[in-house]
C-alpha cells in the first residue's frame, strides 16, 4: 500500500504578507495539462470548417434563432462581445474596477472605494 500523501507546509503556496505570490513560487508548478493543449490545437484545425458551417446557417438557416446565433457567434468571434455597463444606464460613465486591483486593497481602502462609487452615482443620477 502506497503511503498516503499528507498536506504540510512544504505543500502550501507560497504567498507574501497582501497574498500575492512570492517570486519563485506558483499555484500550478506542473503547468497547464498537455490535453488541454492537445483539445485546443484540434479545435483549432477546424476553425475555417466551424466559420463557413456559421456563415451558411446565418445566411440561410431555416429556423430565426439559428440564425440569430450564428451570426452573434460569429460577431462574437471577429469583433469580441460587447462591453455592458454595471448600472444598465447608458447616460452613467463607464466604471472601472479590477478584480486584482480590489483584493490588493487594505479594508479601510476598500471602503473608501464604495463610497468614492456610490458619491459618484448619486452625484450622476437625477
Amino acid at each position: 500500500m502506497a503511503a498516503e500523501r499528507q498536506n504540510t507546509l512544504d505543500h502550501a503556496p507560497k504567498r507574501g504578507d497582501r497574498g500575492r505570490w512570492l517570486p519563485g513560487s506558483s499555484p500550478n508548478p506542473g503547468g497547464r495539462p498537455a490535453v488541454l493543449t492537445d483539445v485546443r490545437n484540434l479545435a483549432r484545425e477546424h476553425t475555417e470548417t466551424a466559420i463557413n458551417t456559421l456563415v451558411q446557417i446565418a445566411e440561410s438557416g431555416k429556423q430565426e434563432s439559428a440564425r440569430v446565433a450564428a451570426a452573434s457567434a460569429l460577431l462574437d468571434r471577429g469583433w469580441g462581445k460587447p462591453t455592458q455597463p454595471l448600472s444598465g444606464d447608458d447616460a452613467m460613465p463607464p466604471i472601472g474596477v479590477s478584480g486584482t486591483a480590489v483584493a490588493a486593497l487594505t479594508p479601510e481602502e476598500r471602503t473608501q472605494l464604495v463610497a468614492s462609487i456610490a458619491e459618484s452615482l448619486m452625484a450622476a443620477s437625477p
